[in-house]
């Protein structure tokens, strides 16, 4: 893995992540462990199957996490945002990753060595804490995505993704709620587990019913409340 090194940026965290949870003091000492990194989109910041040796926290920018299926198809996991933290498992059991990150827009990250975050957490509960709701939290959403994947179909699946992102990256708009994180077809499709075909089929279908409009790697939504009823 290569980085820049940059000088520290200014943090907007985004409310929830691990180090928004932290109080100021904690989350300064926790910084300070490490170093700030630079990536530009499409690096990858982590690779499936590689040994541990960094934790790295985002400050700026959006990555998202894949594996590859054992039929060789790449299925995307989940986004992360500012102030989430990737490769905690790692970290702690000392295991090969579990999954890929990649920089979807250029990130700033602060990148600290696995053995320091570790020592870190064993000397300080409050962080500790904070990591294991963050864990948590993260195998509730799991477990609800595959409860998903189980019970809807392509379109509800797509409908579920779509209201995820409107919340989470959505900008009110003269007609609706704009989706401004940009994901192509391929990626929305390996998170909603759709081939291109059915996934091109999916977004006719919401065009058509008014609840979507889709413009190049944007998506209006005109609909948010149909949209929910679908995915449920």
């Amino acid at each position: 893995m290569s980085a820049e090194r940059s000088a520290p940026p200014p943090v907007a965290l985004t409310p929830n992540t691990f180090a928004a949870m932290l109080e100021p003091p904690e989350w300064e000492r926790l910084r300070a462990l490490g170093h700030d990194v630079r990536f530009p989109a499409g690096t990858v910041l982590m690779r499936e199957r590689d040994a541990s040796d960094l934790v790295i926290i985002l400050l700026e920018g959006h990555v998202k996490t894949t594996l590859v299926g054992d039929a060789g198809r790449e299925a995307l996991l989940s986004l992360r945002d500012p102030g989430d933290v990737l490769g905690e498992l790692s970290a702690i059991d000392g295991q090969p990753r579990v999954a890929t990150v990649t920089a979807l827009d250029e990130v700033t990250a602060t990148a600290i060595p696995a053995s320091v975050f570790r020592h870190h957490l064993e000397t300080t509960p409050r962080v500790a804490v904070a990591l294991l709701t963050v864990v948590t939290r993260r195998f509730r959403e799991a477990t609800l995505a595959r409860s998903q994947f189980g019970r809807l179909d392509t379109i509800g699946r797509l409908a579920a993704r779509l209201v995820e992102l409107a919340e989470r990256y959505g900008e009110p708009a003269p007609d609706g709620v704009l989706i401004t994180l940009a994901l192509s077809q391929e990626e929305l499709g390996a998170w909603t587990g759709a081939s291109r075909a059915g996934l091109a089929n999916a977004l006719r279908t919401l065009r058509e019913l008014g609840w979507i409009e889709t413009r190049r790697r944007r998506v209006l939504v005109r609909d948010m409340a149909s949209l929910r009823m679908r995915a449920a």
